[in-house]
């Protein structure tokens, strides 16, 4: 037997022939790295930097379901990095996919009450970032926290005091008290909600996130050797058996790595409209093998290289599968020259079209 051949066949036998390629799907889970609270959802990456949203899959239920009324939806995010030195900041957010509406922004963040009329607390300052982005003044951040345990809503106003938008804060407290914990601010100085005597200094440092050596590559011609390519189709065959293996791969391609290696992709469903493909790692002289893609956040499990709406970017090295649709998840690793290394991690569970980069970080490391 080929010393390709042998390499795969115990691959294979490694992987027991089945595992689970990815998540549910996008809109049904909540990772675990994902705490909602009511109407807000929080999560902190491995370095224990934290950021919450007033958006969950509770509150887009609820405003999918009903009228929210006249008033625009702003969104409030409040980040917090780990240390004893880092402040809770506070933004303020009224992009839809990115894109600011047209129109004077808010100028003002307020407590809001339930009473007849428009009952709002104190106005604290909002400092404009960029065309619908806020952030609320620094100095004011503590008194806002404070004032906003007595309502389960928020308002932004216009420099003229009129009425712009009504944000839910249903759920903001239980996500500050959650990064208190997940930061071990509790019974310190520093925390939000949950204070304490403690200094400062007994706040543990960020920790510090890995570096990653990135093997780039370039792509190559598809063309392999005759063992290569007889292994490559009884991989598939095994890991993808809903595969067409007769038909036309579309979703096939290769390329040549820095240190000498190939990356080769082929496809592992028989889905157009929802793609998946087996990703292996072709070593000359040796073989090629499916190696497993690590899951390091908050300990998950390794998965298989099977993924759903992935491609290589050559440039920076970077492997990335995501879900499809407005909300879910997207990941990245990185080959090595030896292993797969995950990059970072996002997640949505909400569909209410949060862009991307505003997804919330669950995993982070430093490629180089």
């Amino acid at each position: 037997m080929a010393r390709a051949s042998v390499c795969v066949v115990l691959a294979l036998a490694a992987f027991g022939g089945s595992a689970r390629a990815e998540d549910s799907p996008p809109g049904q889970w909540t990772a675990p790295e994902v705490n909602e609270f009511s109407d807000w959802s929080v999560a902190c990456d491995n370095a224990r930097d934290c950021t919450a949203l007033s958006v969950s899959r509770e509150y887009v239920a609820r405003v999918t379901a009903h009228d929210p009324g006249d008033y625009a939806m702003p969104k409030l995010w409040v980040k917090r990095r780990a240390g004893p030195r880092e402040p809770a900041r506070v933004f303020v957010d009224t992009t839809v996919w990115g894109e600011a509406g047209v129109g004077p922004g808010p100028a003002t963040l307020h407590v809001y009450y339930d009473c007849d009329g428009d009952c709002t607390g104190r106005a604290y300052r909002l400092i404009p970032i960029e065309r619908g982005r806020y952030e609320l003044a620094p100095a004011e951040v503590a008194a806002f926290m404070a004032e906003s345990v007595a309502s389960r809503r928020a308002a932004t106003r216009f420099a003229d005091g009129t009425m712009h938008g009504i944000i839910s804060t249903s759920g903001l407290t239980a996500a500050m008290r959650y990064i208190d914990e997940r930061q071990q601010r509790r019974g310190t100085v520093t925390a939000i909600f949950a204070k304490g005597p403690r200094p400062a200094r007994t706040v543990p440092p960020e920790p510090s996130r890995p570096r990653l050596t990135v093997v780039r590559g370039e792509e190559s011609a598809l063309d392999m050797p005759v063992g290569i390519a007889v292994g490559v189709l009884a991989s598939r065959a095994q890991l993808c058996p809903v595969a067409d293996l007769a038909a036309r791969d579309p979703l096939y391609a290769r390329y040549r790595l820095a240190t000498g290696q190939f990356l080769i992709a082929v496809g592992c469903s028989d889905n157009r409209h929802a793609p998946r493909r087996l990703w292996l790692i072709e070593t000359p002289g040796q073989g090629f093998a499916p190696f497993l893609l690590p899951r390091p956040e908050q300990g998950r499990p390794a998965e298989m290289p099977i993924l759903p709406n992935s491609d290589f970017d050559p440039d920076s090295g970077l492997l990335t599968a995501y879900s499809d649709g407005k909300c879910g998840w997207r990941r990245r690793w990185a080959w090595t020259g030896r292993v797969f290394d995950m990059v970072d991690a996002v997640e949505m569970p909400s569909c209410y079209g949060i862009p991307l980069h505003q997804w919330l970080q669950t995993y982070r490391a430093i490629p180089g």
